[in-house]
């Protein structure tokens, strides 16, 4: 028998039908893509992240956190990225 393979599209609707899987995919999303982000800004900066802890002044398991997709403030995110030498950008913008 064939394993049946499934396009990221056919998943992504099974489970956002419902308004509230949909939300709860929409912020796992968000997460994901900023973790990421920082994750591709401390690999360019030759960071451990030990090393980027410290330049922040926060712990390294905040770090962690962050290249997880795991909730934390927007003030450790601002540390982080001031550290790399970036800015933190919030857009609100309409659906």
């Amino acid at each position: 028998m064939t394993p049946r393979t499934l396009k990221i599209e056919d998943l992504i609707a099974k489970y956002t039908v419902h308004p509230e899987a949909k939300e709860q995919f929409d912020q796992g999303k968000v997460r994901l893509m900023a973790a990421y982000q920082f994750m591709k800004a401390r690999d360019a900066a030759g960071l451990s992240q030990r090393d980027l802890a410290a330049a922040a002044g926060v712990p390294q398991r905040e770090i962690a956190r962050v290249e997880l997709g795991e909730r934390t403030s927007l003030d450790t995110l601002r540390k982080i990225a001031m550290a790399l030498g970036k800015t933190l950008d919030v857009t609100l913008a309409d659906d």
